[in-house]
């Protein structure tokens, strides 16, 4: 039986929740074909556009070792928290946890320093009929709203609104301070990019004035999430949380 075939059969066995499995397929999905970020006119999250290296031994080429590398390291470490969590806490029955050890090289008592409890939290909300995006990506280090698409009709419609308010946001940024607003101020796109906001909450101030201004009828939908990511029952404080919320410098 091939490879990819035990593994679907396995996943089957064992039940495991199609957006949790969905998104785990996301992130393990690293973008390196730069005809791909061009179709897609973005690059890759912060690293460079193009994740082909150069020939020659540039400084170029250092850069976007490093981009690489980077982007393999962030999204590594989310998916084994991702993974971990719901393996060691939410899952019923649990997968096999020596052998899910094993596959990460760290002895079973270890696996519980790959998660706290926010991802925990994150996983809980993800299993909700209408999860809220902004809950369930805060505690990881790269996940983006992209990374949501396609695993289910609920979350592909709060992507469409969510994308929506970035734009309106974006437009609203761009008309009050210019262009070359976000690198006079330190960011290496507009700070409605998901690369750069990753919780559209974050955002929440400028989002409703921008909203009031150019599409109010999004208003209360998106004062709906706000008060709901705010009264979520575990905050980043509560686990002393390292995500990446906002980011700076480019890669």
């Amino acid at each position: 039986m091939p490879y990819s075939d035990r593994v679907g059969k396995n996943l089957n066995q064992l039940q495991i929740p199609a957006p949790v499995a969905g998104l785990l397929a996301n992130l393990t999905r690293v973008q390196t074909d730069p005809a791909a970020d061009f179709e897609r006119s973005v690059p890759p999250r912060w690293t460079p556009t193009a994740t082909d290296l150069p020939e020659d031994t540039t400084e170029e080429w250092l850069q976007r070792v490093a981009g690489v590398s980077t982007e393999l390291a962030d999204r590594s470490a989310d998916v084994r928290a991702l993974l971990t969590a719901y393996s060691q806490v939410v899952a019923d029955p649990r997968p096999e946890l020596s052998m899910l050890a094993k596959w990460q090289r760290v002895s079973p008592s270890a696996l519980r320093h790959r998660y706290n409890e926010q991802h925990v939290q994150s996983v809980r909300e993800l299993l909700k009929p209408e999860p809220l995006i902004d809950i369930v990506l805060e505690p990881f280090i790269a996940v983006v709203d992209s990374d949501f698409k396609g695993i289910s009709p609920e979350l592909d419609e709060q992507l469409s609104l969510r994308t929506r308010m970035r734009s309106i946001v974006s437009d609203e940024f761009v008309a009050l301070f210019g262009e070359n607003a976000p690198k006079q101020m330190g960011f290496v796109r507009n700070p409605a990019d998901e690369r750069i906001t990753r919780p559209i909450d974050d955002l929440s101030g400028f989002m409703s004035t921008a909203l009031k201004r150019r599409e109010p009828d999004l208003l209360p939908v998106f004062d709906a999430w706000h008060e709901r990511f705010e009264t979520r029952p575990i905050k980043p404080e509560d686990v002393k949380a390292k995500a990446t919320r906002v980011r700076r410098s480019s890669a």
